[in-house]
């Protein structure tokens, strides 16, 4: 019998110990799940001080109508909303095809809570926080209807055909 309770105890520490490190893990990633984060929450977040300078996270929302703008050394400046509240991002790289303004984007990189640091366009001021995102990577987000353009030309010219 004592060879049975051995096995027995063996087998429920096993279990423990697997349910310990299964919650340590799942509690080290909480705030790690989530994909990307909207400029609402990013507000606040930085307000409770759970994001701090220099923090990498990912942003996404949708680009504010007329923010785009590039400057003669190539960075690109935009801002991006979820219709609550608005980030400015600076860019330096190639923006993928389907970025356009009023659409989907997800933007990769460092807040910045110092915005006076960094020389940017004047109509930008007027943004009431004195933060900034500096992206590393921006990718541009599309939903289930998304069509290639090239496939949507030749659908409207009537010459697709699905062989």
């Amino acid at each position: 019998m004592t060879k049975r309770r051995n096995k027995i105890y063996k087998i429920i520490s096993l279990l423990l110990v697997i349910s310990i490190s299964l919650f340590l893990i799942i509690y080290a990633l909480r705030d790690n799940v989530i994909f990307f984060y909207s400029p609402s929450e990013v507000m606040e977040k930085v307000s409770k001080k759970e994001i701090t300078d220099g923090s990498l996270i990912r942003l996404g929302g949708l680009v504010l109508e007329s923010s785009f703008s590039r400057n003669k050394n190539n960075q690109v400046f935009f801002i991006i909303t979820d219709n609550k509240k608005e980030i400015f991002v600076l860019y330096s790289g190639i923006l993928p095809d389907l970025f356009e303004e009023g659409q989907g984007v997800i933007a990769e990189g460092f807040l910045r809570l110092n915005k006076n640091s960094i020389k940017y366009p004047e109509r930008y001021s007027l943004l009431n926080n004195n933060l900034y995102f500096e992206a590393q990577t921006v990718l541009a987000k599309h939903d289930e209807n998304y069509m290639p353009p090239e496939v949507a030309d030749s659908l409207k010219m009537g010459s697709y055909n699905n062989d």
